[in-house]
């Protein structure tokens, strides 16, 4: 690369450095758009010009003052070997492959805006609220949808040092069946909140049992087995114990139950909404652009729109 086809505007990375305002945005640049008093260049490739304006909106927002001026470079270098890199391709590409990309550019423009316009359509239209019978009833119409292919579980655990004192009083109070009733569950979790390294009290929540094991070190080679023969489990391992206390299961190939699947229902019901709602856009917008005559159909089209 020759020095002398690419300028540099004077100390522009010395202004940086003292603390131009950043921001986040697409990088950019200006073709034939020499520099101004305003908007001076900071560097030029051919007929395209890179300015301090296109420079500011390539820097992220939260970089720091010190490393502004390394990033500043380091950012006009990429886009000086982009420009070279995009004016060598420009005049050597054939003509049928620069119609083919203008093509392409053209179709993903077209689905840009139009995915837009959708976005911003169903954000204004779309109903959100899914009530709990639409889930249930979602559910039992298609349960074949909801069976696991992983087990799951509904626990309690604590992990707690060995040297610790208060451990045995962790140990009974997990293990106690009355954990849950009355006040005794807020009592336990301020237990576990002073003294226990980790825990997890929500047994009412159903969670993978592959990601427990990831928590606890639990060694089984089949966990159907050990999931119908072990309720409360005591685990040694370096210096903590860990406490489990397993409240329900399910394994693979059983119906998920509702509570687990309730998001992910709610998100179907919304997908569906959605569908039915661009459909629906859709329609009214063909008939009225036919009605309006902004649709129009020539030759053999235009017989078979007139016999339907």
């Amino acid at each position: 690369m020759k020095m002398s086809s690419i300028h540099f505007s004077s100390n522009v990375y010395g202004r940086l450095w003292v603390g131009v305002i950043l921001c986040v945005a697409t990088a950019g640049c200006s073709l034939f758009s020499p520099s101004s008093d305003k908007d001076p260049a900071v560097v030029r490739v051919g007929e395209a010009y890179l300015q301090e304006s296109d420079l500011e909106r390539m820097m992220p927002q939260e970089s720091l003052l010190a490393d502004s001026a390394e990033m500043a470079r380091k950012k006009v270098e990429a886009w000086v070997l982009e420009q070279v890199l995009l004016q060598k391709a420009q005049a050597n590409l054939d003509e049928a492959t620069c119609r083919h990309i203008e093509r392409k550019v053209d179709a993903y423009r077209a689905s840009l805006m139009v995915f837009s316009y959708e976005e911003q359509i169903t954000r204004q239209l779309l109903d959100t609220i899914v009530q709990d019978r639409d889930i249930m009833a979602y559910y039992e119409k298609n349960k074949d949808q909801f069976v696991l292919k992983s087990n799951i579980v509904r626990l309690r655990f604590v992990k707690v040092p060995k040297d610790e004192k208060k451990k045995d009083a962790l140990k009974k109070g997990l293990f106690d069946k009355n954990l849950a009733e009355g006040d005794n569950l807020y009592e336990y979790a301020d237990l576990c909140r002073r003294y226990a390294d980790n825990y997890f009290l929500d047994g009412e929540k159903w969670i993978y049992f592959n990601d427990f094991l990831r928590e606890v070190p639990v060694k089984t080679y089949n966990q159907e087995e050990f999931l119908r023969n072990y309720r409360n489990i005591e685990v040694e391992a370096g210096n903590y114990m860990y406490y489990v206390s397993i409240l329900d299961f399910k394994i693979r190939d059983m119906v998920s139950p509702l509570s687990f699947e309730k998001e992910r229902i709610r998100g179907i019901i919304l997908n569906q909404r959605k569908k039915a709602l661009l459909d629906q856009m859709e329609r009214d917008l063909m008939d009225d652009a036919r009605r309006t005559g902004l649709v129009e159909y020539y030759g053999d089209l235009q017989d078979e729109k007139t016999d339907n």
